[in-house]
């Protein structure tokens, strides 16, 4: 065998032996038509292609989602910015990367068939996943939007579990109202239960994704690979419904005309990321310092850190994703 051969056999065998895949653990807080970009990376192989072994787990508690990041047991996660700046202004290192999502909080404040007007709900139950996530946010955005304040009038907001739950008690009458995501609200309003707010209206982070500074610092190669993977990911929703709508049907569980629904208003969103304003998250704060006065001093700028993002729509990534999957010519 020549020399020449050989390098060319050693080559074709380099290049054809798996690069290795950098582990990460992703945790998202529920299942909600927003979720069907992430699933779609890790079942399409997505992440794969960008170097990235992906684990997705579910963690519904907003602490819980703040503990494994600072701890590193996590290294993104899909949640609410609400506990996200809450566990930053009391000191936490955390950042927000960027999101999938226009601004806009895509949920109904809901309520049961007997209400009519905000004041009905004086004196009524509301659920809520927990006190300090996205729902929570999100409800306490619903009453202050229609003049209403919990305390004055004996509104009592009850954590009673995840939007499944929620939406089973709402359907029954366990509970009175409730905000939850425009797929839930179109299943619901078949059962008889009534749009009060539409919470789409008003400027909202939408379940951004999040690491630790310390993570971001350390591995800025593996947050640029999980970027671009999302971006992708979103692409390939956005340019094929077949393969969007298997994606959303199976983890939502629900039929095809509510699926198509669901997804019908993912394409609302015109591009496949978005950066986190400083006038969005300044809604969260001011919801926040409802019930902790001193989360108002907290500058909200110091949560931020899309300097990879920015790098990557610069390097022109993002439109030679778009033109791959026909988005743009």
């Amino acid at each position: 065998m020549s020399a020449k051969t050989f390098w060319i056999i050693l080559a074709m065998v380099l290049s054809a032996s798996p690069v290795h895949a950098e582990p990460i653990r992703i945790a998202y807080s529920g299942v909600s038509a927003a979720g069907t970009p992430l699933w779609l990376a890790k079942e399409e192989g997505v992440f794969t292609k960008h170097g990235l072994e992906a684990d997705l787990v579910t963690v519904r508690s907003a602490p819980i989602q703040v503990s494994a990041l600072v701890s590193n047991e996590v290294q993104f996660v899909r949640g609410s910015a609400s506990s996200m700046l809450t566990a930053a202004a009391q000191g936490a290192k955390l950042k927000i990367l960027f999101s999938l999502f226009a601004e806009r909080a895509s949920y109904d404040f809901l309520v049961s068939p007997s209400i009519t007007h905000p004041r009905d709900l004086r004196g009524k139950k509301i659920g809520v996943q927990d006190f300090s996530g996205l729902l929570w946010s999100l409800t306490m955005l619903s009453l202050r939007e229609m003049g209403l304040d919990p305390q004055r009038d004996n509104i009592n907001i009850q954590a009673i579990g995840d939007s499944t739950v929620i939406a089973q008690s709402l359907a029954t009458g366990i509970i009175d109202g409730a905000a939850l995501d425009k797929l839930q609200s179109v299943k619901l309003q078949g059962l008889g239960i009534k749009v009060l707010f539409d919470l789409s209206r008003i400027p909202f982070p939408s379940s951004p994704f999040m690491s630790a500074e310390s993570f971001i610092q350390k591995n800025p190669q593996g947050v640029e690979n999980f970027i671009k993977a999302l971006i992708e990911a979103s692409a390939i929703m956005r340019s094929q419904k077949e393969r969007g709508l298997a994606v959303l049907q199976k983890h939502i569980k629900v039929d095809r005309q509510l699926a198509e629904i669901g997804y019908k208003n993912l394409l609302e969103d015109p591009t496949s990321y978005t950066f986190v304003t400083a006038k969005g998250l300044r809604t969260v704060q001011e919801i926040i310092a409802l019930r902790d006065p001193k989360i108002a001093k907290f500058n909200v700028e110091d949560l931020l850190d899309q300097r990879i993002l920015s790098k990557v729509v610069k390097s022109g990534y993002v439109e030679e994703i778009e033109r791959k999957y026909r988005l743009r010519s």
